[in-house]
């Protein structure tokens, strides 16, 4: 009981590691970008809830280093329902779905059980629940932008030595810049990328 109580405790608290002037900021730019893109329709609804959601995941990480599991499991539970709504249900929908999941998420964490602190844990559960939400396509693309403009920023520290060769990247925010781009950009992306025709 006392175990229960204090991972639910844990939960909450991991909550507050939100609220900031970053994260107001940023989801005030998340809302306007999706009715923008999206439209008003049911589709920008949930391209804004989604958004919402990635933005609280970018700034707990960039303001406590973590990323808060209630709002992987939102993400979770609002891909279900966005696929049976907008979607409709179809297995061939499901199955990519489902490899959405585990597409990238498996790949990371294979890669830190062999390089240790390769990828964080939130990291990894952002991946799943995104790739849930998004489908395998958008997935792997937004994970590519993600960890490529990453990619580029070390090596901006490590140009201007603002960090050594050990120095640990906050990943989310990288992560939700690649998923954003595809929530947006999806169709296009998906041509460019080729991953259209497949």
């Amino acid at each position: 009981m006392t175990t229960d109580v204090k991972s639910s405790s844990k939960l909450i608290n991991d909550l507050k590691s939100i609220p900031s002037p970053v994260f107001y900021i940023f989801a005030a730019v998340a809302l306007f970008c999706a009715f923008f893109v999206c439209g008003f329709g049911i589709e920008g609804i949930f391209a804004a809830l989604f958004l919402l959601l990635l933005v609280s995941c970018a700034c707990a990480d960039i303001n406590k280093g973590i990323v808060p599991d209630l709002v992987l499991i939102a993400i979770a539970v609002l891909g279900v329902i966005r696929f049976l709504i907008v979607e409709g249900f179809t297995v061939s929908g499901l199955i990519s779905h489902l490899i959405g999941a585990v597409c990238v998420s498996v790949p990371m964490l294979l890669i830190s059980l062999a390089v240790k602190r390769a990828f964080g844990g939130g990291d990894i559960k952002l991946m799943a629940a995104a790739g849930l939400y998004l489908g395998w396509q958008y997935a792997v693309i937004g994970a590519c932008l993600g960890l490529f403009i990453s990619g580029f920023y070390g090596i901006y520290l490590l140009v201007l030595k603002k960090a050594g060769k050990g120095a640990k990247i906050k990943l989310a925010p990288f992560l939700v810049y690649g998923l954003s781009m595809v929530v947006l950009f999806g169709e296009q992306l998906l041509t460019i990328s080729g991953f259209y025709f497949l």
